[in-house]
């Protein structure tokens, strides 16, 4: 438990700083939009008890030493951009809930951002998933805070074939991209540029067969070949399943690099896969209903897709794990999820189109956050 200090001598009100900045001197943020001191001020000011007062001044001073605002960053499921030219932009939001922008990303000519999904900070550049049918691309901007120019198209259909309907993506810290795509239904691993800018194919996995077709840069392999184009078919649980029956098809969503392992969704399996770094198939999780999304925290995974949160803690070495719900944490259809750095947990009904912000023992905060569209992803900043 943190404990806030109280000094012995008399202390003295700053509150020209607390109303400079409650009144919006800069981004008015509510109260986690103050300083450090000045949520101290306001803090002796309105006698809060501590409890209700810490989180808010651990979120104040992360967002003090990381130079720049507290935020969530949340892509939209799109489809319909002519309706509104920035509803499919990703978008920010404070930790109240409360719209920063509906514009993070500039808008650059010949790229369409509609059907964005995951999305991934490194560094100064942000890295996000295109899935439209005319982009299939994974696209670098580069900035901070609310505003990133375009770079380039890191990695597209064109410069690798495995990149369809890209859902997923995550870094491993050495040298290495993975990106799920859901109509080739594989995994495809990309080695990163110096720079960063670029994605180029990595070698096959070594752990699929040495004689197998398979799509440039194929880490993953699906169990059954010829999605897109001619490919061996590598059964389970080494390869991924692929359900193409009723209106939707189920194929590979969410995967995590953590552990020193890859996680991956295979959702038709209604499993969580682990592999190893050559691609080797490490174990798995239990069975469990419709997984999507996966959030790694201090050891411990969690998955949404269906009503409820699973979790699990990670085997060390990677191998089998065993998730269970979240006791009392429901949320219907839920998606994209994230940690703050007070360990406030957030995560989003992808079909009610609004997020839920619970604290660190998972019971409701007051969290006031409605989208225009169909939540994907969660990106706490």
């Amino acid at each position: 438990m943190v404990r806030v200090s109280r000094p012995k001598k008399k202390f003295r009100f700053n509150l020209s700083l607390v109303i400079q900045q409650l009144l919006g001197k800069g981004t008015p943020r509510g109260l986690l939009g103050l300083s450090a001191d000045a949520l101290l001020a306001f803090r002796r000011l309105w006698r809060l008890p501590e409890r209700a007062f810490v989180p808010m001044l651990l979120e104040s001073v992360m967002a003090t030493l990381l130079g720049g605002k507290v935020m969530l960053f949340v892509t939209l499921h799109g489809g319909k951009p002519e309706q509104d030219p920035h509803k499919n932009n990703v978008h920010a939001h404070d930790k109240d809930g409360k719209k920063i922008t509906s514009s993070v990303l500039e808008d650059t000519e010949g790229v369409t951002l509609n059907e964005l999904r995951g999305i991934y900070v490194v560094g100064r550049y942000l890295y996000v998933a295109n899935a439209n049918n005319t982009q299939n691309s994974v696209l670098c901007y580069e900035g901070s805070e609310t505003k990133y120019n375009f770079v380039g198209k890191f990695v597209s259909r064109d410069t690798c074939k495995g990149i369809l309907h890209p859902f997923d993506l995550t870094f491993d810290g050495a040298g290495h991209c993975y990106v799920s795509s859901q109509d080739t239904n594989v995994v495809t691993r990309l080695k990163v540029s110096a720079d960063g800018k670029i994605g180029t194919p990595a070698p096959v996995a070594p752990a699929l067969p040495a004689h197998g077709k398979f799509l440039p840069g194929t880490f993953v392999a699906s169990s059954v070949g010829n999605l897109s184009e001619p490919t061996t078919a590598v059964p389970p649980p080494l390869g991924l399943q692929y359900s193409a029956e009723g209106e939707k098809k189920h194929s590979v969503r969410g995967i995590v690099w953590a552990n020193n392992a890859l996680y991956v969704v295979d959702q038709p399996a209604g499993r969580v896969k682990v592999y190893d770094q050559a691609g080797k198939f490490l174990g798995q999780s239990n069975e469990v209903k419709e997984p999507v999304h996966l959030l790694v925290q201090d050891g411990n995974l969690y998955v949404s897709g269906g009503n409820e949160v699973l979790t699990g803690k990670l085997s060390k070495p990677a191998g089998d794990f065993t998730l269970s719900a979240i006791p009392g944490l429901r949320v219907k259809n839920g998606g994209g999820m994230a940690f703050t750095d007070s360990g406030h947990f957030c995560i989003a009904s992808r079909t009610e189109n609004f997020i839920l912000k619970f604290d660190a023992n998972f019971k409701p905060m007051k969290f006031e956050c409605k989208l225009p569209d169909n939540i994907e992803f969660l990106l706490h900043v």
